[in-house]
């Protein structure tokens, strides 16, 4: 079972869908993935993918070190909606 969240700043910024099979949380940001240095297993460009929420940057995070990562880009997501 997955499950999905979205956070809203004025629109969503962050759209999260647990994956408990996988062991991993994926985002979806509102970022540009062409502005984005993509890592492999980290982001990926989904702007033609099909996926639950919003946004066109997926971010998988599978422990602490991802999330601070991410958190960079999670900033800049929020700051853009």
């Amino acid at each position: 079972m997955n499950c999905y969240f979205a956070f809203r700043r004025i629109k969503n910024f962050v759209c999260l869908e647990v994956k408990p099979t996988l062991d991993v949380l994926r985002l979806y940001l509102k970022v540009d993935p062409d502005t984005v240095a993509l890592e492999k297993g980290f982001t990926r460009n989904v702007k033609n993918k099909g996926h639950f929420g919003t946004g066109d940057l997926e971010v998988t995070l599978r422990n602490l070190n991802d999330l601070e990562r991410a958190k960079p880009l999670i900033e800049t997501s929020y700051e853009s909606s």
